[in-house]
């Protein structure tokens, strides 16, 4: 299994996770069940693994897998909050905010010479979603809608 195989593996398991907490959490919110304490330590935990990548990351650099999912990663974060934005600012609906995020993406892979296949389209989706989940939970900011 090459590198980008392991990558897109990883990144799917977080996407289906982050998509199920962000299911799960409003329904335990109106249980009257308070998690803060525990959102928070999560948020922790996130942040010292995020941190550990960023140790590994200098032994794993000149792997092209990398690279191509480092540049989706930065194309997924630019897309999500340019979508928003337009929609914040009313030039883009609710329910086209993850087509353009999406559309920006691919745009973006092209001009950095990145091959659109179909393992690549699963690490945009689930870079995208990532985003989201950031975008709600990271903030604590439960005026942001989730993109769909």
């Amino acid at each position: 299994m090459n590198n980008l195989n392991t990558l897109a593996i990883v990144f799917a398991v977080l996407a289906v996770v982050g998509v199920a907490v962000s299911i799960i959490l409003p329904y335990i919110k109106k249980q009257g069940i308070d998690l803060s304490a525990g959102i928070n330590t999560i948020w922790e935990k996130m942040n010292a693994i995020s941190g550990a990548m960023e140790l590994i990351r200098p032994f794993i650099q000149n792997s092209s897998g990398v690279d191509a999912f480092d540049k989706i990663l930065g194309a997924a974060h630019v897309a999500v909050g340019n979508a928003e934005q337009l929609y914040n600012i009313g030039q883009l609906e609710p329910d086209k905010r993850k087509a353009a995020a999406r559309s920006y993406v691919i745009d973006a892979l092209g001009l950095l010479n990145v091959d659109i296949t179909p393992e690549v389209e699963k690490l945009i989706d689930g870079a995208i979603e990532a985003e989201v989940l950031g975008l709600k939970g990271g903030k604590g900011n439960e005026q942001q809608r989730q993109i769909s």
